[in-house]
């Protein structure tokens, strides 16, 4: 084999990994939209009595999405207000999570 067959069959199957993540990412984001609380809305969770959501998006690691989200919040200052302090949610915190009226 020389070096540019090499190549072509490394970009061939980096390419099939590449549509593999994009696909992985979409599925995400239409889990992401299906959720019953979005980015703003005040909340509960295992962590924090009461917090705001952040963000959320797919979870990503050094090979790529992984099929998770990342949930980021801000917790309530002690008079109650939102704090700019920003915390990641675990996979467990994240299944707490119960939307506030």
């Amino acid at each position: 084999m020389t070096k540019e067959e090499l190549k072509v069959k490394v970009d061939k199957q980096l390419s099939i990994i590449n549509d593999a993540n994009d696909e992985i990412c979409s599925y995400v984001n239409d889990y992401i939209e299906s959720l019953p609380y979005k980015v703003g809305d005040k909340v509960s969770c295992s962590r924090c009595d009461v917090c705001w959501i952040k963000s959320i998006v797919p979870e990503k690691s050094y090979r790529g999405y992984t099929g998770k989200i990342e949930v980021r919040i801000n917790p309530a200052k002690k008079d109650g207000t939102r704090s700019n302090r920003e915390f990641v949610l675990w996979s467990m915190e994240i299944d707490s999570i119960k939307k506030i009226s």
